[in-house]
């Protein structure tokens, strides 16, 4: 009996010492560095999700869940978290890389992945959809723009209205009706008529409507409409 008291007195003691070490290491955490290419605005986010996870010491932290609630903020693609002796933590954060604005004010990601930035890039088109999916709307843009690019256009905009229908505007503030089916029917019709008549006159056309079975309208600018005006008097 007293050998079963004396290795339950050493477990103990053990366990006790054991206590006593972590509790010595699990020091407060004093420093927290914020790693990666971002906004003020993104890393100061990320200090405040840190800041939150900190109820215990560098050791007792759940790193796993501070990645989860670093990785909520939707715009994170990667995060790594390293603990550094005696109190300090290194964030290492990989930011999705976006392509175009979204809808709701968010940003699409090339995949379709809707994340929110503080600070989102300048001068990337503008995607929007009423029954498409972000995903949807990302591939049938990417669909568009190599096809556009051979006649040298450049999507600005892709919108779908409630009725399914696409409209695109071009840099040059040319906008194209596609409708919701044949799109890419439609879409060759178009830079067919572009190509043999359009393309010389780009700049003086407001629109193009190619939702009809054999044809397309133009509707001129303007700036074109006040010239026919004048050389007509």
């Amino acid at each position: 009996m007293w050998r079963n008291g004396l290795a339950l007195l050493l477990m103990a003691a053990l366990a006790a010492a054991a206590w006593s070490i972590w509790a010595q290491l699990d020091k407060p955490v004093r420093s927290v560095r914020v790693l990666g290419m971002m906004s003020e605005a993104e890393r100061q986010a990320i200090q405040e999700v840190v800041m939150s996870n900190l109820s215990g010491g560098i050791l007792s932290l759940d790193a796993d869940e501070l990645v989860a609630d670093i990785q909520s903020l939707s715009w994170p693609r990667e995060v790594r978290v390293r603990r550094i002796w005696p109190d300090a933590l290194t964030i290492d954060v990989q930011r999705e890389s976006v392509v175009a604005l979204w809808g709701d004010g968010g940003y699409l990601t090339s995949d379709g992945k809707v994340v929110h930035l503080a600070d989102g890039p300048e001068g990337v088109p503008y995607l929007a959809a009423s029954l498409s999916t972000p995903r949807q709307a990302m591939e049938l843009y990417q669909l568009l723009t190599l096809r556009v690019a051979e006649a040298d256009l450049a999507i600005v905009r892709l919108e779908e209205n409630q009725l399914g229908e696409w409209l695109l505007t071009f840099d040059s503030g040319m906008t194209l009706a596609l409708g919701n089916e044949a799109l890419t029917e439609r879409l060759s019709r178009f830079l067919l008529a572009y190509r043999r008549a359009l393309a010389t006159r780009a700049a003086t056309i407001a629109h193009v409507d190619t939702r009809y079975d054999n044809g397309l309208a133009v509707r001129w600018s303007d700036a074109q409409l006040a010239s026919v005006e004048r050389s007509t008097r």
